[in-house]
């Protein structure tokens, strides 16, 4: 008889608290997840509508340019919208560092790398372009302006397909790896995060 207490009272507390402490540890995974998952679709949504934002402003501005450059006469449109532009580019700089750390952490060095070595060169290349016009530094022939033309459509196709990329890493739920391990790893330890 006490041999069967013994076994149902402690081994059977032993394998409870087990198996509790393995869901428990269990559901703390799902929900890390969950909360990761969250956080990654909230990053490619300020990161693409800032990319956006920078791309239409630009262009606008562009735009607003009487023939595509400074000779003529500015309206008060064209003065706003380089108000505009300037302001999205504030945005921009304000938060660039932390923007490239979170795609890295979140979608790899590969898309850090685009975004920063690849759109990023051309934005800043583009909006020197327009701001010379704008100062009157620079000129633009019509062949000038078709070339403008058409690196802001190569611009917008990289812009679209790197916002596909980091869409296709959303959906399928990938985050770092590293990130799950070290979480099991610390609830393993009975020390969480």
């Amino acid at each position: 008889m006490l041999l069967g207490f013994l076994l149902t009272t402690v081994l059977g507390g032993y394998f409870g608290s087990l198996f509790q402490r393995r869901v428990w540890n269990h559901q703390h995974v799902v929900q890390f997840l969950a909360a990761e998952h969250k956080r990654t679709v909230e990053i490619f949504e300020e990161v693409s509508r800032q990319l956006d934002k920078r791309l239409y402003r630009l262009r606008l501005l562009y735009w607003s340019l009487p023939d595509g450059n400074s000779t003529g006469t500015r309206s008060d449109m064209a003065e706003k919208r380089l108000e505009d532009y300037r302001q999205v580019l504030y945005e921009w700089n304000d938060g660039i560092n932390r923007n490239l750390a979170l795609i890295q952490q979140y979608f790899g060095d590969e898309e850090r790398r685009e975004l920063d070595l690849t759109i990023g060169r051309q934005f800043v290349a583009l909006g020197g372009i327009v701001e010379g016009l704008w100062n009157g530094t620079r000129t633009h022939d019509d062949e000038q302006k078709a070339s403008f033309e058409q690196q802001l459509l190569e611009l917008n196709s990289q812009i679209y397909y790197y916002n596909i990329r980091l869409l296709r890493t959303v959906r399928a739920g990938a985050i770092s790896t590293m990130q799950v391990s070290a979480r099991r790893k610390a609830l393993a330890t009975g020390r969480p995060d």
